[in-house]
């Protein structure tokens, strides 16, 4: 069997190890645009604080491609799938494929705005993005985006001796993870560092001669010389919607439970897939780096003809800003619009957590600080386990010995329940 992966992100080389474990005969071929082996997205910032050299974030080399018997062809563009004739176009060259796994990811946005073109204006996706910042000096940045992105990014800068400055359009800093109160506790973090943080405002255009002097946004003109855009992505989705795939309503390739595709013997997954949230079932965009190493081992299980389905998706963050370390995993309030939600919520000295509670059943967890037993939480959240099931498992002392792991998250469930 051939079976073809398109992009080298960490949906496309989690599906060809995952491959390559199940079956050690089948023909693995990977092409992708990007000319990267694979690579940890998210120790970049790591790279921008000048805490690791740029090498240490590739995490395999072309000789373990070649160990794992994974043909590789980096740097080259698809530019057609033929679903009919079950081949792919890239360049002079044509793929044929019995099976089809397309992890194409996604592309950070910036705005067509005035000014946008100019030198100083970048994302963080790419080994080749940190290169060309650091490359660039950056002394006085607005990082345009307040997600863990933006966040991580603008900590990062901060650490490296620049003058940073954080702009979120909406009313706090990380709203798709977090809700109002753990958000003004990191924001303060933030602040507390130097980092000049403004909400509820929105860049408008970008002005300067041959290179970046102010940012405009609808309430201040900021000095700055660079600007990194972290403020949403595009789903790269053009093979898969000129070759006439299921497009979703939310712009991601549209796979059922198997990560199959409206096409038999087409698979997705990572970035460029619209999947659903595990909670409410929901359709939803992951972009996270856990929902795409599992929506990849869920494609190669059912592309080599095992029954495997993806159980959905679930939010999991856990980072550390300014040396403190924050989790978010699940939904927030405002995701649970239209659930009867409880806050369980304790403020103490090691730190803040936050658990949301719908239906007896744990929704989502915010914590900020000592975040021990968390992963306890974490996989409450994914089985949907009833929270009257859960204290008595974490409250039994005879239990307790042989799961240790579980201990630490006692004390996220109040007395109360």
């Amino acid at each position: 069997m051939r079976i073809l992966i398109v992009g080298n992100g960490a949906a496309g080389n989690q599906a060809a190890v995952s491959l390559r474990k199940l079956d050690s005969s089948c023909e693995i071929v990977m092409l992708a645009e990007q000319n990267y082996p694979n690579y940890s997205a998210c120790a970049l910032p790591d790279v921008l604080a000048g805490w690791i050299p740029l090498k240490k974030t590739f995490l395999m080399a072309e000789e373990d491609y070649s160990r794992l018997n994974i043909e590789t062809n980096f740097g080259l563009e698809v530019n057609q799938l033929n679903l009919t004739e079950q081949c792919l176009q890239a360049g002079e060259l044509l793929y044929h494929y019995d099976r089809l796994i397309l992890a194409t990811g996604s592309q950070p946005v910036i705005p067509a705005l005035p000014g946008s073109e100019l030198p100083g204006n970048f994302v963080v996706k790419t080994p080749g993005d940190i290169e060309g910042i650091l490359a660039h000096g950056p002394q006085q940045v607005v990082v345009v985006g307040a997600g863990n992105i933006g966040v991580e990014t603008a900590s990062a800068l901060k650490n490296r001796g620049c003058k940073v400055t954080l702009v979120e359009m909406q009313d706090r800093i990380m709203p798709l993870l977090y809700d109002h109160k753990p958000a003004t506790i990191i924001q303060s973090m933030l602040e507390e560092e130097g980092i000049e943080v403004v909400t509820g405002d929105r860049v408008i255009g970008i002005s300067g001669d041959s290179q970046i002097e102010l940012i405009h946004t609808q309430g201040q003109d900021i000095n700055a010389d660079t600007v990194i855009w972290a403020a949403g992505v595009k789903q790269n989705t053009h093979i898969a919607r000129a070759a006439g795939l299921s497009i979703g309503s939310l712009g991601g390739i549209q796979v059922d439970t198997q990560m199959q595709s409206s096409a038999e013997g087409v698979f997705a997954c990572g970035d460029c897939v619209q999947s659903f949230q595990v909670f409410t079932r929901k359709p939803c965009l992951s972009l996270l780096w856990s929902s795409a190493k599992r929506q990849a081992q869920v494609a190669a299980r059912n592309c080599l003809g095992y029954l495997d389905k993806y159980e959905g998706s679930c939010s999991l963050v856990i980072e550390e800003i300014m040396g403190i370390p924050c989790v978010a995993m699940g939904l927030n309030l405002e995701a649970l619009q239209g659930y009867e939600a409880e806050v369980v919520e304790h403020h103490a000295e090691d730190g803040y957590f936050r658990v949301l509670i719908v239906e007896d059943k744990i929704a989502g967890f915010q914590g900020v600080g000592s975040i021990e037993g968390a992963g306890a939480i974490f996989t409450m959240i994914k089985k949907k386990t009833p929270i009257s099931e859960s204290k008595r498992v974490l409250l039994n002392r005879g239990l307790i010995p042989s799961m240790a792991w579980y201990i630490d998250s006692r004390r996220y469930l109040s007395s109360q329940y």
